[in-house]
């Protein structure tokens, strides 16, 4: 039995129990003076792109059979490896997101990994975490003036997603494609089409696949990408939360009038419609 379930049933009354459980939740969500001034830097996004279309990208092993010289003229939002892919040689991505606090835990593998992307990535806008600030200012992980943060409290599988300000807190996500895609919401883009957002997990098991050979991060101590080292159960839990999460954005994608659709070649996620990549280019 967990603590947390412990202090619910043997130790507080359950009306004390939530009042405490919402104070928590409140502190999460208060911003300080120092960290509002650094989210103050988003609002230069605030519709930046409005009435634009644009592409989120995804590391599925999919994006092989796609044709990514299509987009160099294209506004594009990039996650995680995505240095990695040899059309970074033709086209620099517009914008960069990273959410897995794994990125920012100070270790050498992490360094290496940021060296790499430097070599191959120089120009464009990062978006990571707040609380990564402090190792990514020691370790000259990204560059400064062009990386800004992102603050997260609540969740995105259990709050209502009623607007989205950059400024403020925004939802924890389960997935670093959600966090792309609520960025280009935030700048604006009316039409958001999906690539190598693949989801395959638990249709194969063994070592996570991407486009790209061997592990997004190598000799971590943690972020191993050995599937089946994760219980079954785990995987289909936070499977659908992740598409709880999604279906979450798209209610909020209604509202404003943004269509989000899934060009990625094959892969599980059905919470979008499906355009065809190609077609997009005629």
């Amino acid at each position: 039995m967990s603590m947390q379930m412990v202090v619910k049933n043997w130790i507080l009354p359950p009306g004390v129990f939530l009042i405490c459980k919402k104070l928590i939740n409140a502190m999460t969500c208060q911003i300080s003076i120092d960290e509002q001034k650094i989210l103050n830097r988003n609002q230069v996004f605030k519709d930046k792109h409005k009435g634009k279309r644009c592409f989120v990208i995804g590391n599925g092993p999919s994006l092989k059979y796609q044709d990514l010289s299509l987009l160099t003229d294209e506004l594009t939002f990039v996650v995680s490896g995505f240095w990695k892919h040899p059309i970074v040689a033709q086209w620099q991505p517009s914008y960069y997101f990273f959410a897995d606090p794994l990125f920012f835990d100070d270790s050498e593998p992490m360094d290496k990994f940021f060296s790499d992307l430097r070599l191959r990535i120089h120009s464009t806008i990062f978006f990571v975490p707040l609380d990564g600030i402090d190792a990514i200012n020691k370790g000259s992980l990204l560059p400064t003036d062009f990386t800004y943060y992102l603050k997260f409290a609540g969740n995105l599988v259990v709050n209502n997603l009623q607007q989205l300000e950059f400024t403020k807190t925004v939802p924890a996500l389960q997935s670093v494609s959600q966090m792309a895609i609520m960025g280009a919401m935030y700048m604006g883009c009316t039409e958001i089409y999906l690539l190598g957002l693949d989801h395959d997990w638990l249709a194969q098991r063994g070592m996570d696949r991407h486009f790209y050979e061997g592990k997004t991060i190598e000799n971590h101590s943690v972020a191993h990408g050995n599937l089946d080292l994760c219980s079954y159960k785990s995987d289909l839990e936070s499977g659908l939360n992740l598409w709880k999460g999604y279906e979450n954005i798209l209610q909020l994608a209604d509202t404003m009038n943004i269509k989000i659709m899934n060009a990625t070649h094959g892969g599980f996620l059905d919470v979008f419609p499906r355009r065809k990549y190609e077609e997009l280019f005629l």
